[in-house]
Parts: structure tokens; C-alpha cells; sequence
């Protein structure tokens, strides 16, 4: 019983040392270089949650937002959510649904130049929803646009920072 244990912890040491050695990291959130900022954001309003999620990665880039002529670059952005249903139980009530967030944007410098032409990027996931919990699925909704949001504007700030 003892060996097990042993090759168990060898077992494992050897996994982590070949993951590390690899060079094996996982995804972090992306991230702007700070030369990009200030930025000045459009198309949203600043009490949206998408606003939320952007201006938090912003932050995280410590990258500051700002209104008018003192933005080096301006984000033009356009998010829109959809809910489809994916099934039906048979007593005919939503059983699943699909989940989609879109957001249409575009990036450019503050001389009018334009970084990245309008570009829509869109995630879905879909989630089964419960017949008596109605307020758990709205919580569990919102729960996966903000997962998808958040997953959105990485993929946004991935291409932007190709392009800058």
C-alpha cells in the first residue's frame, strides 16, 4: 500500500515537472501594452454590463478611459444578445436554451485612421433551464453572458493588440 502511494507521488511529480518543462501556462486575460491609452469607448452606455467588462479589462491593462480629444484610440462597439430555444419538454415548456452574445466593433486612432475595419465576433453557450427555479435561471443566464462577454473582449483585445 505504501509503494502505491510512492509511485503515485512520483507519478504526479513527473507530470508536473513535463507540464512545466514544456512551457505549459494557461490562458490569462488579455492584456493592451499602456501606450495604447487613454481610450475613449462609443456605442455603449456606461451603465451597460458590457461597458462593465470592458472598462474592468481596460484597467487590468491599466489603460485610462477618457472622453473627447485626449484618447489616443477610440473603440466603437455595438453588443447585442440573443436567447434561442433549443428544446421543448413534452408538456411543451423550454427545456434548453442557446445563449448568444455578438458584439460589432471597430478601433481607431484619434487622427481618424482606422486600426481594425468593423469586425462582429460572437460566443454562444446554452444552458437546460429548470421548471421551478425561475429566478435561478435568470441569475444563471446572466451568470453565462457575463462569462461570454468576458470572453468576447479578449478575443477583442487579442486583435487589437496584433494590430497596435
Amino acid at each position: 500500500m505504501k509503494t502505491l502511494k510512492i509511485h503515485h507521488y512520483i507519478l504526479y511529480s513527473l507530470l508536473v515537472l513535463s507540464l512545466a518543462s514544456c512551457g505549459f501556462q494557461l490562458k490569462q486575460s488579455s492584456s493592451l501594452p499602456a501606450s495604447f491609452g487613454p481610450v475613449s469607448i462609443h456605442g455603449i452606455g456606461k451603465f451597460s454590463p458590457f461597458y462593465r467588462t470592458v472598462r474592468n479589462a481596460l484597467r487590468q491593462s491599466s489603460i485610462n478611459i477618457t472622453d473627447g480629444t485626449a484618447a489616443n484610440h477610440s473603440i466603437h462597439i455595438s453588443p447585442s444578445r440573443e436567447r434561442k430555444v433549443l428544446s421543448v419538454n413534452t408538456a411543451g415548456k423550454v427545456s434548453e436554451y442557446e445563449l448568444i452574445q455578438r458584439v460589432n466593433y471597430r478601433v481607431s486612432r484619434s487622427d481618424g485612421t482606422v486600426l481594425i475595419e468593423p469586425t462582429t465576433l460572437a460566443r454562444s453557450s446554452y444552458y437546460t433551464a429548470s421548471r421551478t427555479e425561475v429566478l435561478g435561471n435568470a441569475t444563471e443566464e446572466d451568470d453565462i453572458y457575463m462569462r461570454l462577454e468576458e470572453q468576447l473582449v479578449n478575443q477583442m483585445f487579442d486583435q487589437i493588440s496584433v494590430a497596435f
